[in-house]
């Protein structure tokens, strides 16, 4: 996992709950309270699975909740850090085409190839005329993070489609398929 994940998350507790719980998911986490995540050094996919899991208990929320209101914010921290991918695309499906790309281009700067294929692998867009299918797979399981961004995303460019999970990981499926679909043009 990139440090990427990690560091937006810790910027919005800091920013949203307060430095001390920020703090305390550290150190619940087994992390040192003076890391600070670097955006492309990759980090195991057990760490950001502490991470969660002591941000859910020292915020006493649900994993769900945690990734809903971390979508929200990550979303606000991308259209700051960079602006230029939201202004290339002119629609949501237009952004969400273009996820994979951008996921893989964060790879790319990753210098152990074993690292870098494993971020590599984890999603696969098929396109058709009023509907995307995401295919993902990550052992981090975040497959209600990646709905809830694409959710947001939706909201951003002011467009409406259905979000369908059809396949999951925790519904032991081997990997899971998110549908979004949109109304057909006339």
């Amino acid at each position: 996992m990139l440090g990427l994940i990690p560091k937006v998350l810790m910027e919005m507790v800091t920013r949203e709950h307060g430095e001390d719980l920020a703090l305390e998911i550290k150190s619940r986490s087994g992390c040192k309270t003076d890391l600070e995540f670097r955006i492309n050094e990759v980090y195991d996919d057990e760490v950001w699975r502490k991470i969660v899991a002591a941000g859910c208990e020292v915020l006493g929320c649900s994993p769900e909740t945690l990734e809903e209101e971390y979508a929200r914010y990550f979303l606000r921290d991308a259209l700051n850090r960079w602006p230029a991918w939201f202004r290339m695309s002119g629609s949501a499906r237009e952004f969400l085409e273009r996820h994979p790309a951008v996921h893989n281009n964060f790879a790319e700067a990753v210098r152990d190839p074993v690292s870098r294929d494993l971020i590599k692998d984890k999603f696969r867009i098929e396109k058709f005329d009023n509907k995307l299918i995401t295919h993902y797979r990550s052992p981090n399981r975040h497959c209600h993070l990646y709905t809830s961004l694409a959710d947001e995303v939706l909201r951003l460019y002011g467009e409406e489609a259905t979000i369908e999970q059809v396949k999951c990981v925790k519904r032991d499926d081997p990997e899971c398929e998110i549908w979004i679909t949109w109304a057909p043009q006339n």
